[in-house]
């Protein structure tokens, strides 16, 4: 096959590629104005969890970081959907967020009740006054737009919205707490700690 060939074909692989994460999208996002969307819940040892949907992710190499109470946590939840929500976050990070991200995990409260899922870029970081528009349904704010996972569309921080509170938890997106410039966006969702 020529190189010109080889090109178009890489391109057209890459455009289907787009167009089936898009309908994915569309399809899931119909799932859940229809009631359709079921849970299938189970006991999720957290810090074993998040390794797991980062080694399934687009960037396997991602850094990840668990507290010592994060490595003592289990919550209640559908595994696949949330593996979908930890990899939808570390692909905003690696397409608009500078390339680099990092997840870390750690149990919040005392006694512990929630556990923080939190994953850092190095990017522009989301102003103030998007910082909820960029969660919304086909948001086109600008910087909505470049941080949607979804290619054009605006729907890939939707879904991680719409999973994450299936699962009682929130979804919120804040400046990195060391100071570097980029967004650090944080999954916070019920869970308890267990001894090990």
């Amino acid at each position: 096959i020529g190189q010109r060939a080889q090109v178009a074909l890489d391109l057209l692989a890459s455009d289907v590629g787009r167009f089936q994460g898009l309908v994915e999208d569309l399809l899931e996002i119909s799932r859940f104005d229809a009631g359709a969307i079921r849970l299938h819940r189970e006991d999720l040892l957290v810090a074993e969890f998040v390794r797991a949907a980062v080694a399934v992710s687009s960037v396997p190499s991602t850094p990840v970081t668990v507290s010592e109470r994060g490595e003592r946590v289990v919550m209640q939840g559908d595994r696949r959907r949330l593996a979908r929500v930890v990899a939808d976050l570390i692909d905003n990070a690696r397409l608009h967020g500078g390339g680099d991200g990092h997840l870390a995990a750690e149990g919040e409260g005392e006694p512990i009740g929630h556990v923080w899922i939190a994953v850092e870029d190095h990017g522009a970081g989301v102003p103030l006054d998007e910082r909820d528009l960029v969660f919304e349904r086909f948001a086109r704010g600008a910087v909505a737009g470049r941080r949607s996972t979804s290619d054009g569309a605006g729907l890939g921080l939707a879904l991680v919205d719409e999973h994450i509170r299936m699962h009682g938890g929130r979804v919120w997106v804040e400046d990195r707490r060391d100071g570097e410039s980029g967004a650090r966006f944080v999954l916070e969702l019920p869970a308890e700690e267990v001894g090990i």
